[in-house]
């Protein structure tokens, strides 16, 4: 006890600059320290998105499987496994007895859907065009289900020579954590890339933490004043980024890099050289002025994922997170996604029943809309506890498009202040523009709904 009191006395507070630019360690160093978020993160899909193949991360059916184009007889791929390897086999366009076989180098997901790359010579890790759905249990063409494209084993094999299914050169930014492609051809038929790790680290939200490491693990008075520091000041952690620390718009660049890229194409490379932090050398750490840079044109159907509904809602999967900057919520408030996804635990609700209507959602609102505290059941027009009771039953409808699984279906817009408007479904039909009213009454017309509307809230 005396040997520590001297050591720590001995010690003195050293003092840390807000802007910094380390180099990344690697998710095992942060566990060293932060065992609890460590162990939650190890769990989750992020730390799980990206890994080599074995018996617990291959998902997909290897066991002398035959795909055939659907509608026809015709054995068009074979998926094998010799229980060390993967592989899957496609039948060559213009030979049709002969077989080209790759090996399955790298698995991407397992929660919805599994992607297959494979290595190939000049060092680009090929996405194979069949996926598998973990929902549907069997392999499909993915980017054919997207563009809504017919499926023929040319196109299949088209699929594989486009540049952007050289993975490693495009999808990989958001799949691992802080990629470093140092050269690549035009072709995209060569490229040497690497990473820090595999998935979504914690350095891929944080920022590399080498600087970090440093500042903590040399003196023990440091982790003292930085804990009160950060407790009961506010401030930032030292040489680390925290989003919930950061400037409103740089907190929510952390998530938007992966889950919100609607953007003109010409600034693509702005959310690939993008990294959580405060870099002195001015490395982007701030994406928010490119958050709303794509207009909302109705019927947009370009790319698939970022469509637009006929009124010009955000539709598609990749507008999840324009759809909740979209909303008076978040011009007027501060609600951010770890509100309510856990940010280690993925998935997880940061509350248990915060991520379905709820009362535990409902609170979530009232936190803000107090004036609605007591008379929830006056302003919904729903008997408490039933559907249409709940705040996200009508201010979040599910009306953002997702065929992440392979195969359609609609999920919570995150657009939290999104009002019913079943006039725009009157005008544009339910295909066109739905609205929350028709999502539970489908038994009636959006004529009936706009007269509904009309008479509760007056």
């Amino acid at each position: 006890m005396l040997a520590a009191a001297g050591l720590f006395a001995s010690t003195s507070y050293e003092s840390y600059s807000p802007l910094f630019d380390a180099e990344y360690v690697g998710s095992r160093v942060c566990g060293d320290c932060h065992t609890e978020n460590h162990a939650l993160w190890k769990e989750s899909p992020h730390a799980k998105m990206l890994r080599r193949p074995t018996k617990d991360s291959v998902v997909g059916n290897f066991d002398d499987h035959d795909w055939r184009v659907p509608g026809t007889a015709t054995v068009v791929a074979r998926m094998t496994s010799d229980g060390k390897n993967w592989f899957m086999a496609l039948v060559h366009p213009r030979k049709p007895d002969v077989s080209i076989r790759f090996r399955i180098d790298w698995v991407v997901g397992y929660q919805y859907r599994q992607v297959y790359l494979t290595q190939e010579p000049g060092g680009v890790l090929r996405r194979l065009p069949l996926q598998w759905s973990v929902e549907r249990g069997e392999f499909f063409p993915y980017w054919n289900l997207q563009e809504g494209s017919a499926i023929t084993l040319d196109d299949l094999w088209t699929q594989m020579g486009t540049t952007n299914s050289a993975w490693n050169l495009f999808c990989a930014r958001c799949h691992t954590t802080n990629l470093v492609i140092e050269r690549k051809n035009a072709e995209h038929t060569e490229a040497v890339t690497h990473w820090s790790d595999d998935g979504i680290a914690c350095e891929a939200c944080h920022g590399p933490g080498s600087m970090h490491v440093n500042y903590f693990a040399t003196n023990i008075v440091n982790r003292v004043v930085a804990f009160a520091n950060s407790k009961l000041r506010g401030e930032p952690v030292a040489y680390i980024a925290m989003a919930r620390k950061l400037p409103k718009g740089q907190d929510l660049s952390v998530c938007a890099r992966c889950h919100g890229p609607d953007i003109l194409l010409a600034n693509t490379n702005i959310y690939r050289i993008y990294e959580p932090g405060y870099s002195k050398k001015g490395r982007i750490n701030d994406l928010s002025p490119h958050f709303k840079e794509t207009p909302l044109t109705p019927g947009r159907k370009q790319p698939p994922t970022m469509e637009c509904w006929e009124d010009g809602r955000p539709k598609g999967i990749g507008m999840l997170f324009r759809s909740f900057i979209e909303s008076k919520c978040y011009d007027k408030a501060d609600p951010r996604c770890y509100d309510c996804h856990h940010p280690h635990a993925a998935k997880a609700p940061r509350v248990q029943g915060l991520l379905q209507a709820s009362d535990a959602s409902n609170e979530y609102c009232l936190r803000c809309h107090d004036d609605l505290r007591g008379r929830e059941d006056e302003h919904s027009h729903h008997a408490q506890g039933t559907a249409g009771s709940f705040c996200y039953d009508c201010h979040m409808p599910h009306s953002i498009q997702n065929i992440v699984g392979g195969y359609e279906k609609f999920v919570r817009t995150h657009n939290m202040s999104t009002i019913p408007n079943p006039a725009a479904t009157v005008e544009h039909g339910m295909q066109g523009a739905p609205n929350a009213c028709n999502e539970c009454h489908t038994d009636e017309t959006a004529e009936w709904a706009v007269e509904q509307t009309l008479r509760l809230w007056k």
